[in-house]
């Protein structure tokens, strides 16, 4: 089966709560809001790209435990397709307890990857890349990710990589091998040893022939295009929660991408999806239309 999109990556189930002004220890607190819902980067991703209307598919492992059924529930529920995961026995998705401070937004990320498989090279099969228009990956599968790299720049089919934290010398590779290399500026920092931006995407630029982007929350999100910088400033909004913003920029990115839109235009676009995310309780609460998303980007000229 064809795919616009394959999206691998750490598969999650968010437990998210707002934390209460105030905690005695030791005691129970009745708080006002806990949801459970998929999470992480690559799932997010893949639940936003579908949204957007792309045929997209997540590569992964299953199994039959509750936990194993409720990501993959909670995948379909967004129109992502789950028929590459591969039945893996006492595999389960990675468990996150988000605490989300109601006063700003912020979040405190607790996780555990007990009994989680990162998906392995002799698993994947070339055609599911051949096949396809993109492939997003993030940077926690990591051998597997890279393997599937290397086949879409054997087939020339372009790349989104999602990359946080890891070991530097692999990310290195990764960023070697995509074609287009989003990260937060944390992460631009700890591969470059630089501070700012436009140093980090400078230096990044050494490693890839490729796009390069980095984002910094609030203070928007930068590029490098024929030697010149590209800043994107974040769209004003009213923050309940910074779950999944950033993975909605990448996956409404990668939408962009396939919709033939250029550098600036992506990054309005990517950057405006993340401002509606973040009006709203876990990152897969909502999904904004592109008619919601394009009038954010027309009122605020």
């Amino acid at each position: 089966m064809q795919f616009d999109v394959i999206v691998s990556g750490l598969l999650v189930l968010d437990i998210l709560t707002e934390i209460p002004s105030k905690i005695t220890s030791g005691t129970k607190h009745e708080v006002a809001k806990i949801i459970v819902q998929g999470g992480a980067p690559a799932g997010n991703a893949a639940c936003v790209i579908a949204q957007l209307g792309l045929k997209t598919a997540f590569l992964g492992y299953q199994d039959t435990n509750t936990l194993s059924m409720i990501a993959n529930q909670e995948l379909n529920k967004c129109a992502v397709d789950t028929s590459l995961m591969i039945s893996k026995e006492n595999f389960q998705p990675a468990i996150a307890v988000v605490e989300v401070n109601p006063a700003n937004g912020d979040r405190t990320v607790f996780y555990s990857l007990n009994n989680y498989s990162a998906l392995a090279v002799e698993d994947i099969q070339e055609n599911w890349v051949k096949n396809s228009r993109l492939l997003l990956v993030d940077g926690y599968d990591v051998q597997g990710n890279i393997e599937l790299l290397k086949m879409a720049k054997k087939h020339q089919i372009p790349t989104v990589l999602d990359i946080e934290a890891g070991d530097v010398a692999v990310l290195k590779e990764m960023i070697a091998l995509g074609t287009h290399t989003i990260l937060p500026l944390e992460g631009a920092q700890l591969i470059c040893k630089k501070q700012d931006s436009e140093t980090c995407l400078f230096e990044l630029s050494k490693l890839t022939e490729g796009q390069l982007v980095i984002t910094d929350g609030a203070n928007g999100s930068w590029a490098l295009e024929n030697g010149e910088i590209i800043h994107q400033p974040a769209f004003p909004t009213q923050v309940v929660d910074t779950t999944g913003c950033g993975d909605a920029f990448h996956g409404s990115y990668a939408a962009s991408l396939l919709e033939g839109k250029n550098l600036k235009d992506r990054l309005q676009f990517a950057s405006a999806y993340a401002s509606i995310i973040a009006k709203h309780f876990g990152g897969r609460s909502y999904f904004p239309t592109k008619e919601e998303v394009l009038d954010v980007i027309k009122n605020s000229k």
